[in-house]
């Protein structure tokens, strides 16, 4: 019997990476398209740094903002997954890391989108 073949871990990491911030960035948009749509019914940002970002320089800075912090991410998994293959142990304890905090601001940003859809349909 052939023995099973186990993918690349730096494929799989790689291919976690991609997929995870294609969620994040999806999240973000969603986020900035809900705020946008509540702040025309006439409710006020309650995120300080967004409330901020609004009053400096409208959507267009806010999503700049937003599309910049998941650049940020995407750079940071994307360096740590290029690292696995060469065995360096300190860089799969830094991807899981990253991957761990963008699941986790996925999962917020998915949540506070929901949250603004229901302030939405209860104006």
């Amino acid at each position: 019997m052939d023995a099973v073949q186990l993918p690349d871990a730096r494929f799989v990491a790689e291919r976690q990476a991609g997929a995870w911030t294609s969620l994040l960035l999806a999240a973000q948009a969603m986020d900035v398209v809900t705020t946008a749509v509540d702040s025309s019914r006439g409710t006020v940002e309650s995120m300080a740094v967004s409330a901020q970002l609004l009053d400096y320089g409208g959507l267009a800075l806010l999503l700049g903002a937003k599309l910049l912090l998941a650049a940020a991410a995407a750079a940071a998994l994307g360096l740590a997954a290029s690292r696995i293959k060469q065995g360096v142990a300190p860089s799969r304890i830094t991807f899981r890391f990253a991957l761990m905090a963008v699941q986790a601001a996925t999962v917020g940003l998915v949540w506070v989108s929901l949250s603004n859809v229901a302030l939405l349909s209860s104006l």
